[in-house]
Formats: structure tokens, C-alpha cells, sequence
């Protein structure tokens, strides 16, 4: 049988490492934590093997797409955790914030000059994924990436999974073997060469102090951001808050799950993307921890595969299988997705079948129109959009079930798919905690036919799936939702 973690491994550029380099770099982009990291855990492996202590290195890019208050602080919250972690395991660590554009990958480039060997994170979505192939270009080392992003790697599928169907399918057939072939738990505890690092001696002094104190992130964050009108949620970017999140579900909510989830004044949403997106917890110990939820005697030999079926394969407890089936399938469709089709958010890679229903409606005259202004501001007749978009800039999130119905409207209030889907993505980029994500693209290309089949034809949405706000307010319930919601 294949060894599936072979398959998280990808080569940026490889050759021989140099033996007079001092140490291996891990360079953490995305998958943001110390435990459960194949990147991390590939890294040590390299270091061991070449005799070499290693460092990681994180840093803060001042000019990136979306740059808000609000993942400014997230991000630094969850750095200065790493510091003060590593600081006191005697670890080579170095956070760095940019304060000019450029400053962080130029101390990247001095580390590796004389570095031996740099492993960074695997990630299929454009900033990361284009970031890794030119910095490949620059650097006379083996640059090789890992995907730690999830239960099945990217590599398993050979093409673009274009259903959730036939996704969970490939799912159902590797889950056991990826199971049984988890991170692990502290990479770092079998690192042998903690030899510290004297970074001082290694970068030129003005690299150096380029960068800013962790501790002085709310002093600096309006130098450091374009947007600062979005501002920062409650929630805290460390993985011990991710942590606990997760434990709070489990305990709290699980039992609700798929049965109140999409009532949302039950609030028995899960809540875990933002970690999940800033790679602060592993994919693998949500889905352990929830495994764990099972019956007594449940055991992992009676899963078997159904040929793609929604229930059945986790056998067990219903809101098990629900639960698991939107963190693996739901989850993981868009990373697989993503990793095959580069235009991923583009609405010329929507279906065939959608495109043509779209356009072919795209003339329908709409019962409104609104400006993207209008829509940011939630400045429409709706006030049950209003309350969704509210809770978006207040909270970094929609609840799950409005966000489909959110995103649905603009359809209809705009003059073309186009300009609607042009719209959400900024939206939800500019606020959601989550956006940004191969998961959060899914989620807003669904919107618009991705992963879903054709409807009875109507007016504006052809063929794709139409949702109303009458029909939402019957189905679910909204009223403590609509009174918290109703201003900003």
C-alpha cells in the first residue's frame, strides 16, 4: 500500500542541500501552528537528517491582499504566541513585521543565504501558491513545500473534483489510511540539533530593525494596514482560543449539529474557520476529537465506504456524520478544487451548464439594484440581508445558512453574475475571518452553481439554485438574530 503522506510533498526546487549551511529553515506562511504540521514535521526530519538546528520564521507582510486591522491582529496575536512559546523552549524562532513593503521577504532571502535547506507551507490559493513559485526563482537552495492543509492531501486527486459526490467518494476510499498516518503531535520534540542560532550575527543590523516589536501591535496597526475601517473582532488569533473554541463545540453544540445548525438564533455553528483558515488548529485533531464523540464501543474498523453517500460511512451518531461531513468533504472540495483549476474564483471556471443559464438570463430585469457602496453599508429593503451583512463587518462571519441566501440576493440585486460575484468576493474578503480561503471560494461559487445541479428554470437565475428571504424566515429562526442585527 502507498504511503499517502508522499503525497503532501511538493518540490519548488531541488538539489543537492549545501553542507556548509548553517541550519534549515521552516518558514511558516499559512499553517500557523506547532503541533499536527507535516510542514513543520518535514522540516525537522531535514534538519536531523543534515545535522542542522532549524528556524522558524514567520513574518507579517504589510501589503497583502485585504490587509485590515482586524487580520492584522489575529495574526500578531497568534506570532506572539509562537515567540513566547519558543522563547522559553529555547527554540530559533524569528517573527518578523513588515513596516515597508518587501522588508520580510528580504529577511527571508538573507536567512537563506546561509541556510541549507527551507520547507515551507503548501497552499493552493494565489497569494501563497504564487508567492512559493517566485520565491523558488530567487533562492539557491531546495525549496521544498508541504501540504498540511487537511485529512486527504492534494495530491490524492488527479483532477478537479467537480461534486461534493464525487469528492467524498475519494474521501471515503483514503479516509482510514490518512487516519492512520496523522502529524505529529510536537514535531519539535524530536528535533536533536537545538543549537541556538546568533540571528544577529547572521542579517545585517538594518534588516534587523525593520521589524517591529510583537508586543506593539495595537500601537502600530494604522501604519501597518490600507483598510482601517474594518475593524478587529473579539476573538483572539491564538491557538489556545481555536483550542478552546473547539472543546466548547464539542461539549456545547455537537449534539445540535445538522438538526438546529442552520436556525440562527440556536447558534450551534461550529465557529472554528478562522483557526482552521490561519492554520492555528489541524484539520486531523478536529476530526480526532470528534471521532471521540462517538458511542461507546464505536470503532474505526466499521467504517466502510458508500460509494459517496452524505450518511453511512462514519456509522455512529447522525450529527458525527454531519459534522465531519462539512469539515472533510464541504472543506477539503474547495482546496482540491483550488489545487487543479487556477482561476478557482473566476466566473469563467463556474460550469458549463451555469454559465449559460446565467448569461442567458442576464438580461432579466431585476427588482432592484444596488451599488456595491449600498451593500457594503447594508443599505437595501431587506432587512434580513441587512442583518447578515451587519453581522459580517461586526463579526468576521455569516452564519452558514444565510451566507448562501446573502450571497443569492446579490445575484439579484446586481446587473450580471459577473459584477455579483465581483462583489461578494470583496465582501467577503474585506471581512470574513475565513475569507481568502479555498473553502471560502467554494463556499461563494456554490452560490452561483459550483458543486450543485440545475433547478427548475425562473426568471434572473435560470437554472441555478434560488433562495428567498420570505422562504428563509419560515424555515428558520430569526428573531433574537434580526434584533441584534438590526444596526451596526
Amino acid at each position: 500500500m502507498y504511503n499517502i503522506n508522499s503525497y503532501r510533498k511538493f518540490i519548488q526546487k531541488d538539489h543537492k542541500p549545501d553542507s556548509s549551511g548553517e541550519y534549515v529553515i521552516y518558514w511558516m506562511q499559512i499553517n500557523c501552528r506547532l503541533s499536527y504540521n507535516f510542514a513543520l514535521e518535514y522540516a525537522v526530519h531535514w534538519a536531523n537528517k543534515l545535522g542542522k538546528p532549524l528556524l522558524i520564521y514567520e513574518y507579517l507582510q504589510c501589503d497583502y491582499p485585504w490587509a485590515t486591522q482586524r487580520f492584522h491582529k489575529f495574526m500578531m496575536e497568534g506570532m506572539t504566541e509562537h515567540h513566547e512559546i519558543l522563547t522559553k523552549a529555547e527554540c530559533n524562532y524569528y517573527g518578523f513585521l513588515e513596516d515597508h513593503p518587501g522588508t520580510g521577504k528580504r529577511v527571508l532571502k538573507g536567512l537563506c543565504d546561509k541556510a541549507c535547506f527551507i520547507v515551507s507551507d503548501e497552499y493552493p490559493v494565489h497569494q501563497i501558491r504564487n508567492r512559493n513559485v517566485e520565491f523558488a526563482e530567487e533562492v539557491n537552495i531546495p525549496f521544498h513545500t508541504v501540504d498540511s492543509n487537511g485529512m486527504i492531501p492534494l495530491g490524492v486527486t488527479e483532477k478537479a473534483p467537480y461534486s461534493a459526490y464525487l469528492f467524498r467518494k475519494i474521501m471515503q476510499k483514503n479516509f482510514i489510511e490518512a487516519y492512520l498516518n496523522p502529524p505529529l503531535e510536537y514535531p519539535l520534540e524530536n528535533l536533536k540539533n537545538i543549537s541556538k542560532l546568533q540571528l544577529s550575527k547572521i542579517l545585517s543590523i538594518n534588516l534587523l530593525t525593520a521589524g517591529v516589536s510583537l508586543n506593539q501591535y495595537s500601537e502600530i496597526a494604522d501604519r501597518l494596514t490600507f483598510n482601517n475601517n474594518v475593524k478587529p473582532v473579539e476573538i483572539k488569533g491564538t491557538r489556545q482560543s481555536g483550542l478552546k473554541r473547539l472543546d466548547s463545540f464539542l461539549q456545547s453544540d455537537l449534539l445540535h449539529y445538522g438538526i438546529e445548525t442552520n436556525h440562527p438564533d440556536k447558534e450551534h455553528t461550529s465557529r472554528l474557520s478562522p483557526w482552521l483558515h490561519f492554520g492555528k488548529i489541524s484539520e486531523f485533531e478536529i476530526v480526532k476529537k470528534t471521532l471521540d464523540q462517538q458511542p461507546p464501543g464505536w470503532d474505526l474498523q466499521i467504517i466502510k465506504p458508500v460509494n459517496g453517500k452524505r450518511e453511512g460511512f462514519f456509522q455512529g451518531y447522525k450529527y458525527v456524520e454531519s459534522f465531519l461531513d462539512q469539515v472533510i468533504t464541504w472543506r477539503e472540495v474547495g482546496f482540491h478544487f483550488s489545487h487543479h483549476v487556477s482561476n478557482y474564483d473566476a466566473y469563467e471556471s463556474l460550469p458549463d451548464w451555469v454559465l449559460q443559464t446565467l448569461e442567458k438570463h442576464a438580461v432579466d430585469e431585476r427588482p432592484q439594484y444596488y451599488s456595491f457602496d449600498e451593500l457594503n453599508k447594508a443599505q437595501t429593503a431587506d432587512p434580513l440581508w441587512n442583518a447578515a451583512q451587519r453581522e459580517l463587518v461586526r463579526e468576521g462571519r455569516i452564519n452558514n445558512y444565510l451566507r448562501m441566501l446573502w450571497g443569492k440576493k446579490v445575484i439579484e440585486w446586481t446587473s450580471h453574475p459577473r459584477t455579483a460575484l465581483s462583489y461578494l468576493i470583496q465582501l467577503n474578503d474585506q471581512y470574513a475571518m475565513d475569507g481568502r480561503d479555498p473553502n471560502s471560494y467554494c463556499g461563494i461559487m456554490w452560490i452561483f452553481g459550483r458543486f450543485d445541479r440545475p433547478w427548475p428554470e425562473r426568471p434572473i437565475f435560470g437554472k441555478v439554485r434560488y433562495m428567498s428571504s420570505s422562504n428563509t424566515r419560515k424555515k428558520v429562526q430569526l428573531r433574537q438574530y434580526l434584533k441584534k442585527y438590526a444596526s451596526f
